[in-house]
C-alpha cells in the first residue's frame, strides 16, 4: 500500500507541473488582481446596482455595478490581505474579510447578497460575503477558506478551526468536534452537498466507538482547500437529516479558472502538492488537485511517543467546476482517502512500563464520487441533481502480547504474543441521488426537495478465541458474579450482517417574508429501508429584525439519526434498531455595534429519544431503551479585521443527562462539559507577517467511578488487575486549558512565493488529560496527556 501511495503522489505532482505551465513573464509581476461575481442569495441571478469598496488599512478603491453587471474587477493591486465591502439597494451589505491577493494572480470572490427587511435598509451587519439565510437562526455561521487556513492551533485542518464557533469544543488533539454535549459522531457532515462522514482519518478501532477519546486525529482535507464552511449547531432546514447534533457543509474550493497557482508543500510528516487553476482543455472549466502522503509515525517519534504506533495516511482529491451556459454549471468531485496503521511489539516495547500491550493492525479506503448539476430557469428558479457513489473498505485487526512475562528488559523475540484475535470487517457502499429547487412567489421563496439513496453493508465481527476484556460493567455477561472480567467467546460474540436497503425523503418548506419577520415553516418525510420506518419531521423557524443592528430568531423542530451501521451489525437482535430522535427549540438575539463587532445570545434545549445503548459489551446487543435532554447558552463577542487586528470571545454553558432506563441512576453525557471559553486574536503588522494566538478552557470531561480486582485468575504466573465500572460520569477530569500561538511568513522570490508557519497546540505545556486508559497488569489507568505539539509547514506557490 505505501508504494502505490507514492505512485499516486507521484503521478499528482507530474500532473500537476505539466498542467501549470507556469508564465514566466506573469511571475515578476507586483500586481494581482481581484474580480467577483454579485448575485442574489436565493435566486443566484446578478444584481445590476451596487458598489462595491475594496479596503486596505487607511486607502480605499470604488467600483460602481451598473445596468445588469455581473461582478466587479480590481486590477493593478499589490500583494495583501484586503476586505471588501458591498452595498445594493433593497439588500443586507456584505464584506469579505479576507480576500489575499498574490502577484501575477486574480483571486476570485462571489458575493451572494441578502435581501434586507422592508423598511429597514440600514441594517448594520458583521458578517462575511457568503450569503445569510435570513430564516436561520443566530448562531448560523459561515467561515471563509483564509480563516480555516490560518485559524491558531489548526494548522489548517478545518476541524480544529471550529473551536470559536458557537456551542463548539475542539481541544486540538483530536480532528473533530464535539457540540453542545452532543459527541462527534452526532455531528451531521456534507461534503460539497454530498453525506460523507469518512472526513477523517483513523476514528475507530477495531470498530470501537472513539468517541470518548474524541474522534479521528487527522483531517483528509489539506490546508486551503476548504473554499467556506456553513455550521448551524441547531435549528437547520428541513432539508437535512440523517445526524441531529449539528450541520457541518463543507464546499470544496473552486479551481481559479484565470490564473494558475502550483503549490508544494512539506512538514516534518511529508508533503502535499495543489494544482490551482484552468483546466487547459476548456476555457469555461476549472480545477482543483490535492494529493498528499503522511507517515506521523515520524512526528510520534520526534516527539516521543513512539509507542503510539506508525499511521500513515494519502489523500487524493480533485475538482472541476464548468460554466456550460450562463444557466447551467457542472462540477464534478472525486476523493480517495486510504489510510494504514501498525502497532507492533517493538511499540509495545517503547511503551513506559508497557502500560499498552496491544498489537494494532487497521486498513482503510474512502473513495466519493460525486456530480452536480445547477440549472437556473425562469426569472428566479434553481435546481440543483447531484448524483453520487461513495464507499468504505475497513479491516482491523487487534491482538495481545505479554511482555511482563518474559522477564526484565525481554527483546523483542522474547516475547510471546497472540496476533490478530480479534478482528472487524466494515465494507460500505451508498448510491444516492439529491435534489434540490427553489423559486420566489408572492410571499417569499419556497423550496422543496428529494432524496433516494441504496446502502450495501457487508460487515463481519469475530475472536479467534476467548478473549479477556478487564474492563466491565454490570450489564456485561460474566457466568458468576465471582468471575471479574469479561471473556468474548466466538459463540456469543461472532457476528456478520449482509444486508441492504433504499432510503428515501422529501421535503418542503416555504420562507414567507413579512417586513421584518422571516417565517419559515416546513416538513420532511423519510423512509428507512433498515429500521422499516417512516419519519415525519415538522421544522419551524423565524427571525425577526427588531432594529437596524438587532436581529432575534427562534427555532423548533424534530431531528432524527440513523442508528450506526456497527451497531445494525454487532448482533441480528440489533439488525431493527430505530432512529434516534431529538427535538429542538432556540431563541437568540444578535446585537450589532457598528460594521465590526457584534454580540450572539443564543439559548437551547434538546429532548431526546429513542437513544441507541450498548446493553452488553459481550455480545453488542443495543437497544433503543435511552433517553435524555440539553440545556444550555452560548455567548460569541466577534471584532472582524479592521486596524491590522481582529478578535472572538466565545462561551458556552451547557448541561447534558442521560438515562438509560435499565434500573440505574441518570448520568452525565460523556461529552458534557458544563463551562467553555476561548479567547483569540489576530496581527496582521503587514503583508509578508501574521501572529496568532487563542487560550482555550473547559470543564474536564466526565468520568466513572469504579472498583478494582487484584489477581482476577487467581495465578501467580498470571497476574491481571479488572475493573468494574460502579457508576456512570459521577467525577470529572482536570480542567482543560491551553494556550496556541501561530506565526505566518510569506515572502515573494522571483516567481515563487514561499508561506511558511509555525503552529504550536499547548504551548505552555499544561498537562491536559486526554484519557484514562486500563493497565491490567498494574492495576492503575494510565492517563494520556496531549504536551506541547507544534505543527512546522513551508509551501511554495508557483
Amino acid at each position: 500500500m505505501p508504494i502505490v501511495r507514492l505512485f499516486i503522489f507521484a503521478v499528482a505532482l507530474t500532473l500537476a507541473a505539466v498542467i501549470a505551465r507556469p508564465d514566466p513573464a506573469a511571475a515578476q509581476q507586483a500586481v494581482g488582481s481581484i474580480s467577483g461575481d454579485v448575485v442574489d442569495a436565493v435566486t443566484q441571478r446578478p444584481i445590476g446596482r451596487g458598489t462595491v469598496v475594496l479596503r486596505m488599512d487607511t486607502q480605499a478603491r470604488e467600483r460602481q455595478l451598473t445596468g445588469q453587471d455581473r461582478g466587479f474587477d480590481f486590477a493593478d493591486i499589490p500583494e495583501g490581505l484586503y476586505t471588501l465591502e458591498v452595498t445594493a439597494p433593497g439588500y443586507l451589505p456584505a464584506a469579505n474579510q479576507t480576500v489575499r491577493v498574490s502577484p501575477g494572480k486574480a483571486a476570485l470572490v462571489t458575493f451572494e447578497m441578502t435581501r434586507s427587511p422592508a423598511g429597514l435598509e440600514e441594517i448594520l451587519v458583521v458578517g462575511s460575503s457568503l450569503g445569510t439565510d435570513p430564516a436561520a437562526s443566530v448562531s448560523a455561521t459561515r467561515i471563509t477558506r483564509e480563516d480555516i487556513r490560518s485559524a491558531v492551533g489548526s494548522g489548517g485542518d478545518v476541524f480544529r478551526a471550529l473551536d470559536s464557533l458557537p456551542g463548539v469544543i475542539s481541544t486540538g488533539e483530536f480532528s473533530t468536534f464535539s457540540v453542545r454535549g452532543r459527541g462527534p459522531r452526532d455531528n451531521l457532515i456534507l461534503v460539497d452537498n454530498m453525506p460523507f462522514d469518512k472526513v477523517v482519518h483513523f476514528d475507530q478501532t477495531l470498530g470501537e466507538d472513539e468517541d470518548i477519546g474524541g474522534g479521528g486525529r487527522f483531517s483528509i482535507f489539506a490546508p486551503n482547500l476548504i473554499g467556506d464552511a456553513s455550521f448551524e449547531p441547531g435549528g437547520w432546514s428541513a432539508a437535512y437529516s440523517g445526524r441531529n447534533g449539528s450541520l457541518l457543509s463543507l464546499n470544496i474550493a473552486e479551481g481559479n479558472r484565470e490564473s494558475p497557482t502550483f503549490s508544494v508543500r512539506a512538514d516534518i510528516a511529508g508533503g502535499e502538492v495543489t494544482y490551482d487553476g484552468p483546466s487547459y482543455v476548456s476555457g469555461n472549466t476549472s480545477v482543483l488537485l490535492s494529493a498528499r502522503y503522511f507517515d506521523f509515525g515520524r512526528v510520534f517519534k520526534l516527539i516521543g511517543q513512539d509507542d503510539i504506533g506508525d499511521p500513515e495516511v494519502s489523500d487524493v482529491i480533485f475538482k472541476s467546476v464548468t460554466q456550460v451556459s450562463d444557466v447551467d454549471t457542472f462540477s464534478l468531485l472525486a476523493i480517495y482517502s486510504p489510510e494504514d496503521f501498525s502497532r507492533d511489539i517493538e511499540n509495545v516495547l517503547n511503551s513506559p512500563d508497557f502500560e499498552d500491550a496491544d498489537l494494532l493492525r487497521s486498513e482503510q479506503d474512502s473513495v466519493l464520487i460525486g456530480g452536480t448539476w445547477t440549472w437556473l430557469f425562469g426569472d428566479t428558479g434553481q435546481m440543483s441533481n447531484t448524483f453520487f457513489y461513495r464507499t468504505t473498505d475497513k479491516f482491523g485487526a487487534q491482538g495481545e502480547s505479554f511482555p511482563d512475562l518474559a522477564g526484565p528488559d525481554p527483546l523483542a523475540e522474547d516475547i510471546a504474543v497472540r496476533e490478530d484475535a480479534l478482528t472487524v470487517r466494515e465494507d460500505e457502499t451508498e448510491l444516492g441521488w439529491r435534489n434540490d429547487f427553489s423559486f420566489e412567489t408572492g410571499l417569499g421563496t419556497f423550496a422543496a426537495g428529494a432524496r433516494v439513496s441504496r446502502v450495501s453493508l457487508d460487515f463481519e465481527s469475530r475472536v479467534d478465541g476467548d478473549f479477556f476484556v478487564y474492563v466491565y460493567d454490570q450489564n456485561d455477561f460474566r457466568p458468576t458474579p465471582d468471575q471479574k472480567y469479561v471473556v468474548l467467546t466466538p459463540a456469543r460474540f461472532n457476528a456478520a450482517f449482509n444486508g441492504k436497503a433504499y432510503r428515501y425523503a422529501a421535503f418542503v418548506e416555504h420562507a414567507f417574508d413579512a417586513g421584518a419577520l422571516t417565517l419559515r415553516p416546513g416538513v420532511r418525510v423519510d423512509r428507512d429501508g433498515f429500521a422499516d420506518q417512516t419519519l415525519w419531521s415538522p421544522r419551524l423557524s423565524a427571525t425577526y429584525q427588531a432594529a437596524p443592528n438587532t436581529r432575534v430568531s427562534a427555532t423548533a423542530g424534530i431531528y432524527y439519526q440513523h442508528p450506526r451501521y456497527l451497531s445494525i451489525a454487532a448482533d441480528p437482535a440489533n439488525n431493527t434498531l430505530r432512529n434516534e430522535r431529538a427535538d429542538q427549540f432556540s431563541v437568540g438575539v444578535e446585537q450589532n455595534f457598528g460594521p465590526h463587532i457584534s454580540v450572539l445570545v443564543e439559548a437551547y434545549r434538546q429532548d431526546l429519544k429513542n437513544l441507541v445503548i450498548e446493553s452488553d459489551a459481550s455480545t453488542g446487543l443495543a437497544s433503543n431503551d435511552g433517553s435524555g435532554h440539553a440545556t444550555g447558552v452560548d455567548v460569541v463577542l466577534t471584532k472582524r479585521m479592521t486596524d491590522s487586528w481582529s478578535g472572538t470571545a466565545t462561551y458556552s454553558y451547557s448541561r447534558s443527562r442521560r438515562d438509560d432506563n435499565n434500573g440505574t441512576p441518570s448520568y452525565t453525557s460523556d461529552f458534557n462539559r458544563p463551562h467553555a471559553l476561548t479567547l483569540g486574536g489576530v496581527w496582521e503588522p503587514s503583508d509578508r507577517w501574521r501572529f496568532g494566538a487563542k487560550w482555550k478552557y473547559a470543564s474536564g470531561r466526565p468520568t466513572d467511578s469504579f472498583i478494582v480486582s487484584a489477581d482476577v485468575f487467581n495465578d501467580p504466573a498470571l497476574p491481571r488487575f479488572s475493573k468494574e465500572l460502579t457508576a456512570n460520569n459521577v467525577s470529572r477530569l482536570r480542567d482543560y486549558h491551553s494556550l496556541n500561538l501561530r506565526v505566518d511568513y510569506r515572502r515573494r522570490i522571483g516567481g515563487v512565493t514561499l508561506v511558511t508557519f509555525l503552529d504550536v497546540i499547548n504551548a505552555y505545556g499544561r498537562n491536559n488529560v486526554s484519557s484514562l486508559e486500563w493497565d491490567e497488569r498494574r492495576g492503575v489507568n494510565v492517563i494520556g496527556n496531549f504536551g506541547v505539539f507544534p505543527q512546522i509547514g513551508l509551501k511554495a506557490e508557483f
